[in-house]
């Protein structure tokens, strides 16, 4: 298990995941690991492992953006992760900062050049998932994938 900092509490249950932790770095491996184990077993009963690798791509980017963009790597403020399987048909997922938020409309559907180390994440969502969107002050993310539809 990726070494933890700070505080990093896991509440589980057969439908859903959620973890509230520490922003730094290190949290986010921490964090991935547990959703990877947690979706092999759920998605593996539901045959659709397929989806492991965009589920996994999507958690990363936006943990990394709370973490980094929304609380600005501040140990003292959390972020909160949470995972439902709705039954056999969709995932859901909800990441929180504590930052001032963002507009993240003016992204929506902006193609950007590959060369870019950053601000891929809208992008990046709007690929492998169903739908997304953000509350209004642009610091928590919803996001819903249909295991119903082709990825």
């Amino acid at each position: 298990m990726p070494r933890k900092m700070g505080k990093f509490e896991i509440h589980q249950t057969n439908t859903a995941i959620n973890i509230l932790f520490s922003s730094c770095l290190e949290n986010i491996d921490a964090v991935c690991q547990v959703v990877t184990k947690y979706l092999l077993c759920r998605l593996c009963v539901l045959h659709r492992a397929d989806y492991l690798f965009a589920v996994n791509l999507v958690v990363r980017e936006a943990l990394t953006n709370a973490v980094l963009h929304g609380n600005k790597n501040d140990l003292t403020k959390d972020v909160r992760f949470a995972l439902k399987i709705v039954g056999d048909t969709s995932v859901h997922l909800e990441i929180e900062d504590q930052g001032k938020g963002f507009d993240w409309r003016k992204y929506q559907g902006c193609a950007l050049p590959a060369s870019t180390d950053h601000g891929r994440g809208i992008s990046i969502m709007e690929t492998y998932f169903t739908r997304y969107a953000y509350n209004e002050k642009g610091n928590k993310l919803f996001l819903q994938m249909d295991l119903t539809s082709q990825i």
